[in-house]
């Protein structure tokens, strides 16, 4: 059995975020950090694309990879700390060169036998979306884990439904929602209990 197998058996998440200093990275990491603090195991992989050429000198390319995770690394504490709690997270910060954002991101992912990854997206939509192609769209299509797509919350823009409760006899059933809440238990029944029945 793998070590890879052994931790996630343990409960380990491995959580890989794309991270590239815009708005739309900010809430992709927030997303990911809200999802590492309710685990109760697990590890936060920020990755930082480099994608624009850097000249072919070795000092040079080491130059931007060390500024690169350096500012990496700040944008993340920095999030990690605006949380307003005491909280402790394993992290381990990539830096990559690579012309392909999404390509590079599931690369770390499958490096590090990650169970997920969060991106950002824009809320682009139709024709625009279509043409200009998205880190989370191709992520979407082609990564071998689960990938959460981030984007603000904009809910209180929209206008809720104006009854959510289940229909109540002779109202129109083309119109009405169903909504129940049940508290249930899941998981096997102690071992002391099974035996009566």
């Amino acid at each position: 059995m793998s070590e890879d197998t052994n931790e996630s058996q343990n409960g380990l998440i491995r959580i890989v975020v794309g991270v590239d200093f815009t708005e739309v990275g900010d809430v992709a990491l927030d997303e990911a950090i809200r999802y590492a603090m309710r685990l109760q195991k697990s590890e936060l992989h920020p990755v930082f694309v480099i994608t624009e050429r850097v000249k072919n000198h070795l000092e040079e390319v080491n130059r931007h990879l060390d500024e690169a995770y350096k500012a990496l690394r700040e944008k993340v504490i920095t999030r990690c700390e605006a949380v307003g709690e005491r909280w402790e997270q394993h992290v381990f910060f990539h830096v990559r060169l690579s012309k392909e954002p999404a390509e590079a991101i599931h690369q770390v992912a499958v490096d590090v036998g990650a169970d997920a990854i969060v991106v950002g997206t824009h809320a682009r939509r139709g024709l625009e979306k279509m043409l200009l192609g998205s880190v989370a769209e191709e992520l979407v299509r082609t990564a071998h884990v689960p990938v959460m797509v981030a984007r603000p919350n904009e809910l209180g823009e929209l206008e809720k439904t104006p009854k959510p409760e289940p229909a109540v006899p002779g109202e129109d059933i083309h119109h009405a929602r169903v909504m129940a809440n049940e508290h249930i238990v899941f998981g096997k029944r102690p071992s002391h209990i099974a035996y009566l029945i």
